[in-house]
């Protein structure tokens, strides 16, 4: 859903949003209870090590332009930043009735699809 800030009034004045207009806004309340919930260690951990990095370039060589600072970036690397994956389960496949009902009904339809005239 899309949250807008300001409406348009009937003259065409802008109205800021308000629960009065009916229209939602979000509190602090709101944003604190979503934030907790999102995956922001690994971005966090990339920040604490590059910003200090990127402000010290700025600092040394009285940087400007963004293009030196994005070749620094795209040059370097995350090795030894960011957490090691998980290892990949392997797991074998153990027939089921869901998956075989599954497959056989994606057999039925391939053969149906390839059967029909275009």
């Amino acid at each position: 859903a899309v949250v807008s800030t300001q409406s348009t009034g009937e003259q065409g004045a802008v109205v800021p949003a308000s629960p009065e207009n009916g229209e939602w806004i979000p509190t602090k309340e709101w944003v604190a209870t979503w934030r907790k919930k999102l995956p922001l260690q690994t971005i966090m951990r990339l920040l604490q090590v590059l910003v200090p990095q990127v402000e010290k370039i700025c600092i040394d060589k009285n940087l400007t332009d963004e293009s030196e600072i994005i070749t620094f970036l795209q040059n370097g690397t995350l090795v030894g930043l960011l957490p090691v994956p998980h290892p990949i389960l392997m797991r074998k496949y153990q027939p089921n009735s869901a998956t075989s009902v599954w497959f056989r009904r994606y057999m039925w339809g391939l053969v149906f699809l390839r059967n029909t005239s275009p």
